[in-house]
């Protein structure tokens, strides 16, 4: 069975921009999801039409696919409480979106069952402590 993965935010910016960790892209190997979250944050960094071409056509593939996750209502809820506990604990700045999408990433990640691949694992292990969900940092 292949394994079911989402990859964050920073990991697609390396792969586009610079062609790095494209083996993580195998279909082969792995079932890959789009967390919304890796989306929009994506979308904030296009510079150009054509990127936006890119991007779109990219995002339309995985929804053809029904593989861009959106939260169901349960994962809404661990979501909220997740965050409520990082904040009580300090460990979550509300005014920095980052930490939300992270948790959000995180949420939709549990809600599949997909192993999250990223550059940030200290932020995603921060995060685990709440949700229970895998993660892997890559090279």
């Amino acid at each position: 069975m292949q394994r079911k993965i989402i990859i964050d935010t920073s990991v697609y910016i390396d792969l586009f921009n610079k062609g790095h960790y494209k083996e993580i892209i195998n279909p082969f190997q792995h079932v890959t999801y789009l967390a919304y979250p890796v989306l929009h944050e994506l979308w904030m960094g296009l510079k150009d039409r054509r990127e936006i071409r890119l991007i779109t056509a990219w995002r339309d593939r995985f929804i053809q696919l029904n593989r861009l996750i959106t939260p169901t209502v349960a994962t809404l809820v661990l979501i909220g409480e997740a965050c409520l506990r990082l904040k009580m604990e300090g460990k979550l700045d509300p005014s920095h979106p980052k930490h939300y999408n992270d948790v959000t990433i995180s949420a939709t990640a549990h809600q599949v069952g997909a192993t999250i691949i990223t550059k940030d694992e200290k932020d995603f292990q921060t995060i685990r402590s709440f949700i229970d969900f895998d993660f892997e940092g890559v090279c």
